[in-house]
């Protein structure tokens, strides 16, 4: 999504360039709408937008909207271009979602920009092939030239817009990380422009020569480089005549600046400063004044002075400006009286006329909601997405007398004591306020018995039932940092588990079997169960251990040095817990383990509770109350929605958005997405209907035949499969994706990275098997038996909107696609065929499908029985989960840095071996920096060596390790 200027470089490349090479659906806001929070928040609830773009000023009215900002962690990233960003601010967005911080010239648009480390977000990163060249002109400040290079001249785009030049000065300045020479910030301008932090800039000559013609001004200067808001320092020829009319007369004089056509931006009143009297402006010889040395002299003065913009200045503001609350018709007038003293036309404009025709734009928005908060007392309640929703008089007056209402109805109810997310008791167990009056002891005892509600206990959904009784489990590599010992790092993590719970009580749960005689009961179905507040974990919870393994496993240095290799250990090593246990049992359990110099935290967690996504949420939120006890007061998980656990929600959506449905009226074939056998006498009537024709226009493909378990889980196997490791290099991933694009079959198709690379697993994993079963015991295979290849699709997308973001339910449904076994191991089909038809099959899931699939689930009577093709291993099926596109700084949260050096860990395995003895499941792993894939496939010996000499797999592939099978 796009939300700059068009005549910016960055707005013309993200609109026209971006979406036609990299094949992105580019979403414009509408021309009428000037961007802002309540538009942000409009489409981040319904345009499922992966991709987002704005600019500085946009980013950090984001930073401070944690409701909204919270909405934002599905989002793959934000890109941040147009001007410089407030780093402290911006930091709360990355740290929710990933900000690519870019930065180019409309002469040369991104020359280069690489992407840094998550932490290193605020710094640039530049090509090497760029021609860059960073000139230290003073210490420590460095100015950005560009030279050119003939054989680089796709990097040098700026040499196309000035052809006749070898060297160019962007005239940008920068600053050096102090401890990675290769990054770089932005510090400002060598000329004299000031950039504001939405994009504007501002050529400040004219406006302080027209001032400093005032003969009381000796000089001034416009400041404001990365602020919201231009403002202006005078130096006064004498300090001591300064007073309300002197700066009457001058204000006349700015007044004049504003109305000059100078620029776009006007200078408010309350953003004028004085320099200080014994700190003069810093001049030539010629008595001109040294732009930058002064603005460098006057710098805390400045950050001081905007900081105090919201205080200081406002106060005044305060006691002139007051809203009548007696009717919604002296709101108005009160409304009118406000932006009047900005915009002039608002004076006299209709009730229903749109203020932002009239001159209003978005810094004058911040000024206009600052004032009315503080005349109000609405504080946050109010914000500037409110007036952008209701852009007239009419309606947003309308709309501040609900609030105004609703806000003096809650101090009559609720006067104090109420708690924010932030303000959970510490597990040191500190303790609510004691109520001070009859309102606030009824408050209190409406907050107990909604605690106590929510430690009741409730059934699992349908959907759930999608995911069988097992545990999932991941692995994590964090050193230690210097100083701490394994005893402190495993205290606070303790100490952070125990707070997470109070923010999610049912982590702190177990799983149990569903009382038989419950209404509306069906076979199968889980219930979770959570310790009311008094038995709740304060101090050493259950489900974390500590286990010294520094005699048992190599030193944190050695695995680091290792690349982490995957050989190192078994999972069962780190996490001896029986992945299918009994009922009851935990949600989650983690094992500590400690060797010299680092910690491998391993966890466990229920997959009927959690799928993937859920798992990292509850690692997020453990992760940020670390550093909470570690002091980081800031780390208050108000990003997590306090229904996020709440399973019935899909059940309440389902019915309130209109989806709910008789189970005849849903297309069979919908059985084929999830991971239960259809009911026999459906399965007879699909066999009987005669196909349609226009296959492409129905659902209807041929029906998935797998052989049914007598049992979950699968009886184990008496051998197990051994994880083994494959590499595709980022030479041969792009030889891959340059094979079968160009292939026939696919020139004309919408097939992905993903999509090809999935293919290529599920025919590795399954030619493995073939040439094993053909060569070495003569089997042979009709043209009728098919492989089916099964990958979990995450439904949060298509179910609804309204969904928390951080939703920790299941919402899986399965993609099945299939192919005949000789036509999926033949040389003869090309990948672009394979690959072409899992898109064919992934496309048909959707909105109707997904609720149809929730209809099904719905209508089940036992959820004892789950069935998929890849259970067991004598088969010619496979599962594969893909990460391709997960990234760890994008999903795990910092521990703190007391806890684990760089708070983040070095790596990260999913736990898969755990099912080698009872089913085909191989995992696609995140891309790597280097811009290689590693695919991870259960294998047995003899179809390790065949896939070693078949050239078909290594012309893009080669081995990288072996993990001996140890399948529970």
């Amino acid at each position: 999504m796009l939300i700059l200027s068009k005549h910016q470089g960055a707005g013309m490349l993200m609109d026209i360039v971006v979406p036609a090479f990299f094949k992105l659906h580019c979403i414009l806001g509408p021309p009428e709408a000037l961007p802002n929070m309540a538009l942000m928040e409009n489409l981040v609830d319904h345009a499922k937008i992966d991709i987002w773009h704005m600019i500085p000023s946009l980013a950090d009215e984001l930073g401070e909207t944690s409701e909204l900002l919270a909405k934002f962690a599905s989002s793959k990233f934000i890109c941040v271009s147009g001007g410089p960003v407030s780093a402290a601010i911006v930091k709360k967005v990355n740290d929710v979602v990933r900000v690519m911080n870019l930065t180019g010239t409309t002469e040369g648009l991104f020359m280069g920009n690489l992407w840094p480390e998550r932490e290193d977000w605020h710094w640039f990163a530049f090509h090497p092939l760029a021609g860059f060249e960073f000139k230290e002109i003073e210490p420590g400040i460095y100015e950005h030239w560009v030279h050119r290079k003939s054989q680089w001249d796709l990097f040098q785009g700026v040499f196309y817009t000035f052809p006749d030049q070898e060297s160019v000065n962007l005239k940008d300045l920068y600053i050096r990380h102090p401890s990675k020479p290769y990054l770089y910030a932005y510090k400002g301008r060598s000329d004299d422009a000031v950039v504001l932090s939405n994009g504007y800039k501002i050529a400040p000559l004219d406006t302080e020569a027209l001032i400093t013609t005032h003969p009381a001004v000796d000089g001034c200067l416009v400041i404001g480089m990365g602020k919201p808001q231009a403002g202006l320092l005078i130096q006064l020829k004498d300090p001591s005549t300064r007073n309300n009319e002197l700066f009457d007369s001058i204000w006349e004089i700015v007044e004049r600046a504003n109305h000059s056509g100078f620029q776009k931006v006007r200078l408010q009143r309350d953003y004028i400063a004085f320099a200080e009297p014994n700190k003069p402006f810093i001049r030539t010889d010629k008595s001109t004044i040294k732009r930058r040395a002064t603005l460098e002299l006057y710098a805390e003065f400045i950050d001081r002075f905007y900081a105090t913009r919201d205080e200081g200045a406002l106060n005044e503001e305060f006691d002139v400006y007051k809203i009548d609350a007696t009717s919604e018709e002296t709101i108005l007038d009160s409304v009118r009286k406000v932006l009047s003293s900005i915009i002039p036309e608002v004076q006299a404009a209709s009730p229903d006329e749109n203020v932002f025709d009239m001159g209003l734009d978005s810094l004058l928005v911040y000024h206009s909601i600052r004032v009315i908060r503080a005349a109000t007392g609405l504080k946050e309640k109010l914000a500037a997405r409110h007036l952008y929703g209701n852009p007239t008089l009419s309606k947003f007056s309308a709309f501040l007398a609900t609030l105004i209402q609703q806000e003096t109805k809650d101090k009559t109810d609720f006067p104090t004591n109420e708690l924010t997310n932030g303000e959970v008791d510490r597990p040191s167990g500190s303790t609510i306020q004691q109520p001070t009056n009859d309102s606030t002891k009824e408050h209190g005892l409406l907050r107990a018995i909604q605690e106590h509600k929510r430690r009741i206990g409730f059934k699992m959904n349908p959907f759930d039932a999608v995911n069988p009784n097992h545990y999932m489990g991941f692995t994590f590599f964090f050193a230690l940092p210097p100083g701490t010992g394994a005893q402190d790092a495993f205290k606070g993590l303790q100490d952070g588990l125990c707070r997470a719970f109070q923010i999610i009580p049912e982590l702190d749960g177990k799983m149990m079997h569903a009382p038989e005689h419950e209404f509306g009961y069906r076979k199968g179905e889980y219930s979770i169960t959570i310790p009311p507040r008094s038995m709740a974990a304060t101090s050493n919870p259950r489900q974390l251990l500590y286990k010294d393994m520094k005699h048992i496993l190599p030193s944190f240095q050695e695995m680091r040095d290792s690349g982490f290799s995957r050989s190192l250990f078994a999972d069962r090593t780190v996490l001896d817990c029986y992945p299918f246990p009994d009922m009851p049992a935990d949600l989650l359990v983690a094992h500590a383990n400690f060797v010299e110099g680092g910690c491998i935290l391993a966890t466990n967690f229920i997959h009927t509770c959690f799928d993937g996504l859920g798992a990292l949420i509850a690692l997020k939120v453990w992760a940020e109350c670390c550093r909470y006890v570690q002091g980081d007061s800031s780390s208050t998980c108000d990003w997590y929605d306090p229904e996020s656990f709440n399973h019935s929600l899909p059940e309440i959506l389902y019915q309130s958005e209109g989806y709910s449905k008789a189970t005849h009226e849903v297309d069979p074939v919908v059985w084929d997405f999830l991971p239960f056998f259809p009911p026999d006498e459906v399965v007879q009537a699909r066999d009987r209907k005669i196909k349609t024709s226009s296959k492409e226009l129905s659902l209807d493909f041929p029906r998935p035949v797998y052989r049914r378990q007598p049992r979950w889980p699968a009886a184990p196997s008496d051998r197990s499969l051994a994880s083994t490791f494959f590499l595709i290099s980022r030479e041969n991933l792009q030889k891959l994706k340059h094979d079968v694009s160009s292939h026939p079959d696919v020139r004309s198709k919408s097939v992905s990275t993903s999509d090809i690379v999935q293919a290529f697993l599920w025919r590795t994993a399954i030619r493995a098997r073939y040439l094993v079963a053909k060569e070495v015991r003569g089997q042979s295979f009709g043209p009728d038996e098919m492989s089916i290849l099964e990958i979990p699709i995450d439904g949060r997308l298509y179910f609804s909107s309204r969904l928390p973001s951080s939703y920790m339910g299941s919402l899986l449904i399965m993609s099945r696609t299939m192919m005949p076994i000789e036509d999926l191991c033949s040389p003869d089909t090309s990948l672009a065929t394979v690959a072409s038809l899992i898109r064919r099959t992934i496309a048909r899931v959707n909105t109707a499908l997904v609720h149809d699939a929730f209809t099904l689930l719905r209508s089940m009577t036992d959820y004892t029985k789950p069935a998929t093709a890849n259970m067991g291993l004598e088969h010619m099926n496979e599962m594969i989960s893909n990460m391709i596109l997960w990234q760890p700084e994008d999903n795990l949260s910092s521990f703190g840095e007391g806890i684990f050096a760089g708070g983040r860990p070095e790596a990260v395995w999913p736990q898969i071996e755990r099912g080698h003895r009872r089913f085909r499941f191989s995992l696609i792993h995140p891309l790597r920096a280097d811009g290689g894939v590693e695919l991870e496939v259960g294998t047995l010996p003899e179809e390790l060596k065949m896939l070693q000499v078949d050239e078909h797999f290594t012309k893009y592939a080669r081995l990288l390790d072996i993990r001996p099978g140890t399948g529970w």
